[in-house]
């Protein structure tokens, strides 16, 4: 997929993609009014949001309903390196989820697309275009 980013006024930047756009931001203290998120923070909402998906999918293939199910995710970083995160998704399920399905749904969210192109160590390269 083909991303092209656009600098808009101040801090803000267009990415667009497909049908799509999204806007970012920056901080006040970074120079942005903080309008919109910042890219970090649609980096970290993609995970949660790509497990719920696949949370969903599971629910809806076994006629179970998604009413009451909703993720948090929480992050830190682990040790000295700012970069060197740790995340944690919990997922609140209604009390009558069907225990049988609890450890599948897991694993269902455990195959999320974001997720396992991080855990592959992607590599990134950055150049002047031509």
């Amino acid at each position: 997929m083909k991303i092209d980013v656009t600098l808009l006024e101040g801090q803000k930047l267009q990415a667009s993609f497909g049908k799509h756009q999204i806007i970012s931001d920056q901080s006040v203290s970074a120079g942005g009014d903080e309008s919109y998120p910042e890219p970090f923070d649609y980096f970290l909402a993609s995970m949660p949001l790509c497990a719920a998906f696949y949370i969903r999918k599971f629910c809806e293939s076994r006629g179970i309903s998604t009413d009451g199910i909703s993720l948090t995710q929480e992050h830190a970083t682990i040790g000295e390196d700012k970069y060197h995160k740790g995340f944690t998704i919990s997922v609140t399920l209604p009390n009558d989820f069907p225990e049988k399905y609890k450890k599948a749904l897991l694993a269902a969210a455990n195959t999320c697309t974001v997720k396992k192109v991080i855990q592959a160590m992607p590599e990134f390269e950055i150049q002047i275009a031509e």
